[in-house]
């Protein structure tokens, strides 16, 4: 490390991870003194990284696929797979190569081509995905800083109210399904399952003697829980009859007879959508039954803490889309307050 004049200019020459560098401070070697001394210490502290900024966004894409097949689930992979494939053409589009090419002002662009056919939600799932290649290229030192960390989520003024099956609704379903189906709509009503994850639920995972079905990652499957976050439901007795009573071809609940799921999730959704036109009811589908279940926790007092653990969301932010179905929560909170004893206090005279 040295500081060193060349013609009128005076420049700091030290090295990162083995690479030479050289930064120019013009008439003032005071600065590049101090620039040297700044290095020198972040060099001690390990803070110093060495970044390359000329990787390509196709380069750090493919990266960032191969983790992605690494550690999320297939379900998620296909719907991101849509996404990147809509985001890459408006990179080639724009005849952006670069990872650093994508800027703030660039994502303004395609927040506006996005939203002329999709909405304020899309965009949103997409600026995700970007924000979250991005903060992996700066952990793969691709990139200093992420530049669209202060980009904010759009307001989604289109979100619909959640929708939940009526008790009514529920009869109807079930007297319009077939035996197997009706098995399925109990247990799902019942545990706030989603498609893959009863699917994809075994045997093992079933805890008969402590009521309980664990919610685990299948790897040889490639099945994993949402967020890879495990659970355990506990069964009431209507689910854990309706278990006892299915018979057990395999490992999984619902088994084809050769150690594989009977079913795939589609089927489930296509087969719920023809029970649904059959019994007359409108605007549902497979997972309006996950919605009904943590709905009529919440509507019968249930506190949305507990409801967020039963349906495995890894923030409160997604339960709390259940909370003004009990409007009056915060009436029994304070209700429950209950002081058995004064508090007293000691007040010492002065000296």
């Amino acid at each position: 490390m040295r500081v060193f004049k060349r013609g009128k200019s005076w420049y700091a020459d030290y090295a990162v991870g083995g690479k030479r560098k050289m930064k120019s401070f013009g008439a003032h070697k005071k600065m590049a003194e101090l620039f040297l001394k700044d290095v020198e210490l972040k060099m001690l502290r390990g803070e110093l990284k060495l970044v390359d900024d000329n990787v390509t966004f196709k380069d750090s894409l493919q990266k960032y696929l191969e983790y992605s097949r690494l550690n999320k689930s297939r379900r998620t992979l296909e719907s991101e797979t849509s996404r990147w494939k809509k985001f890459s053409a408006f990179m080639e589009e724009k005849g952006v190569v670069k990872l650093r090419g994508i800027t703030p002002e660039l994502i303004e662009e395609y927040k506006g081509k996005v939203l002329r056919t999709s909405s304020a939600a899309s965009f949103n799932n997409h600026l995700m995905l970007i924000k979250a290649l991005l903060n992996k290229a700066v952990e793969w030192r691709s990139l200093r800083e992420n530049p669209l960390k202060d980009f904010k989520k759009l307001k989604n003024s289109n979100v619909r109210e959640l929708r939940y099956l009526s008790v009514e609704e529920i009869e109807r379903i079930l007297v319009a399904a077939d035996p197997l189906m009706q098995k399925v709509i109990t247990i799902l009503l019942n545990t706030g399952l989603r498609r893959a994850e009863l699917v994809y639920l075994e045997w093992e995972d079933i805890d008969f003697q402590n009521k309980l079905i664990k919610v685990q990652s299948k790897p040889e499957t490639g099945f994993h829980p949402k967020s890879y976050k495990a659970r355990s439901i506990p069964m009431n007795a209507e689910v854990e009859k309706t278990l006892m009573d299915l018979p057990q071809r395999g490992k999984y609940v619902f088994d084809n007879g050769h150690d594989q799921p009977f079913h795939s999730e589609k089927w489930f959704w296509i087969r719920f959508k023809t029970i649904l036109r059959k019994a007359g009811v409108k605007n549902a589908c497979v997972h309006t039954l996950r919605h009904t279940f943590a709905s009529y926790l919440v509507m019968s007092g249930v506190d949305l803490r507990t409801v967020q653990e039963l349906m495995g969301h890894s923030t409160i932010t997604m339960t709390e889309r259940y909370s003004h179905l009990s409007p009056d929560h915060r009436t029994r909170a304070i209700q429950a307050l209950r002081f058995g004893n004064k508090i007293e206090t000691k007040v010492v005279p002065p000296t």
